[in-house]
């Protein structure tokens, strides 16, 4: 039973504190990339996908609550909260990215603790009843990577590497720590609290378009999104991904200073991810949208 957890297990190894400018792949339906402009960047929230992912992999039951892992010490509607609700936003559990808190703690330069993004998250009060409206929420993300360690006694970046990074030969994905780029002196990777992934646009590419994925598009499971958008006509919240019904599917990540985006279109079997230095959160999604008049 996780009380308060502590951190990732960490792939070993020297992490990488020069991050690249831009990447770019674009993959047909016959598998052959289009365009592969290599690089390594931070995918920020793109890290949900493969959360997701490992989620199905442990062939963790969606139905089961999540005091089974999580005690109400830390979460204390653990026993109304099911794993699908996490995975899809509908847990009511509050988000920490718009607190004042959190963004002047940012310029402190010291991460917070577990129990500090606890306080200000999980043991507010619910923004609803689970399952009755859709809220994005970081916070429910980090209790499923810890209910992922706990529940196959793995840490979560050994499991990662074992499970989805070895199989899918994804050579430039690893788990990010401390310091990883040369121009974020203050902001650590910790900063994101379920963890962050760097990464290049081909490998996301291999990612998304795998088997590890297809379980994520359950269209009986699909919960609508307030979302107001021009390229957008019928959104919804997966597992881990943002679906247009019929049109594609994807996640976005953005975060200081890199913006990354990965679309999969649905008609014409073409997947095209972009990793970006920005410094404007967007920057890669609306960059894809550009891209997806010549592709959808």
């Amino acid at each position: 039973m996780i009380q308060f957890f502590y951190s990732l297990v960490m792939c070993p190894g020297k992490m990488q504190r020069s991050i690249d400018k831009r990447s770019l792949a674009i993959m047909d339906g016959n598998g052959n990339f289009l365009t592969n402009q290599k690089g390594i960047l931070p995918i920020y929230s793109i890290t949900k996908t493969f959360i997701a992912a490992s989620i199905f992999a442990a062939k963790i039951n969606l139905e089961e609550r999540i005091s089974n892992w999580i005690d109400k010490s830390l979460v204390p509607d653990a026993d109304q909260i099911s794993v699908r609700h996490l995975l899809n936003h509908t847990s009511g559990i509050r988000d920490y990215g718009a607190l004042v808190e959190y963004n002047d703690a940012i310029d402190t330069g010291v991460p917070w603790t577990d129990e500090q993004f606890a306080e200000h998250t999980l043991q507010k009060p619910l923004l609803f009843n689970p399952g009755q409206n859709w809220s994005y929420s970081n916070p429910g993300y980090w209790l499923l990577f810890q209910i992922i360690q706990t529940n196959t006694g793995v840490g979560f970046a050994d499991y990662l590497q074992q499970f989805i990074i070895e199989p899918l030969d994804l050579l430039d994905t690893k788990v990010a720590t401390g310091i990883f780029a040369y121009d974020l002196e203050r902001y650590a990777a910790e900063w994101v609290w379920h963890g962050l992934l760097l990464s290049s646009a081909s490998d996301l590419v291999k990612f998304i378009r795998s088997d590890l994925v297809k379980p994520l598009l359950n269209s009986s499971d699909l919960v609508s999104v307030p979302i107001d958008h021009r390229d957008w006509s019928d959104p919804r919240s997966a597992y881990g991904l943002m679906v247009d019904v019929d049109r594609r599917f994807s996640h976005n990540g953005d975060g200081p200073h890199y913006s990354a985006a990965c679309f999969h279109f649905i008609t014409t079997n073409i997947t095209a991810c972009l990793l970006t230095r920005s410094e404007e959160a967007g920057t890669a999604t609306e960059e894809l949208f550009r891209i997806a008049a010549n592709y959808e």
